[in-house]
């Protein structure tokens, strides 16, 4: 069905959004899976998607409709950083202004000690747009409850391996032919991610 132009929004809106979200609005606004499965006699990717359908909202822009209340903003362990914003709240965990390389025969992994969490930045992005007012300290519960939402994440992932022979188990290898630090269930090729495969 087309978009009746009478209902479409415009303006600002300052709900949450990532640009992940793009993948299942854009699906939703030409007619959803349904539409994919009818046109094409396939089943949709069974796959779990990082990407929330943000359609109504941009449609309407009622905030009542929007569906994220939380950014994994990054974690990244060569660094042992991590950002993460939920709410008003967002929380800096490490030294964001260190810089670190991948190193050869390092094997990264995606768990509790991959962030350095004693350091430690919160920010109220409702109030200070400008993250000007450090206010860890002051409300220590909320940075214990972003910090468990990280480490919880944390224990959903795969390791990160450079993409260097001397790394045992590195990509590529023969299961994971292309370059990228992450893994699949059972080793099964998405056909999404055969632009990287190597040649």
């Amino acid at each position: 069905d087309s978009i009746d132009q009478s209902e479409l929004s415009s303006g600002i809106n300052a709900e949450y959004g990532h640009i992940s979200d793009w993948y299942s609005t854009l699906v939703e606004i030409t007619g959803g899976w349904g539409a994919y499965e009818a046109k094409t006699g396939k089943q949709p990717p069974n796959y779990q998607l990082d990407s929330i359908d943000q359609s109504e909202l941009l449609i309407t822009g009622a905030r009542q409709t929007c569906q994220r209340t939380e950014i994994m903003v990054h974690v990244d362990p060569v660094r042992r950083i991590a950002s993460y914003i939920k709410g008003d709240f967002k929380v800096l965990f490490g030294d964001q202004a260190i810089g670190a390389d991948c190193e050869e025969d390092i094997y990264y992994p995606f768990d509790e000690t991959c962030v350095e969490w004693e350091i430690v930045q919160l920010f109220n992005i409702t109030a200070d747009v400008s993250e000007n007012n450090n206010i860890a300290d002051d409300y220590p519960d909320e940075v214990q409850q972003l910090k468990q939402a990280l480490v919880m994440y944390l224990l959903e992932q795969a390791p990160m391996q450079c993409q260097l022979s001397s790394v045992t188990n590195s990509f590529p290898n023969t299961a994971v032919p292309y370059c990228l630090p992450f893994d699949f269930l059972d080793d099964v090729i998405p056909p999404w991610a055969t632009y990287a495969l190597l040649d």
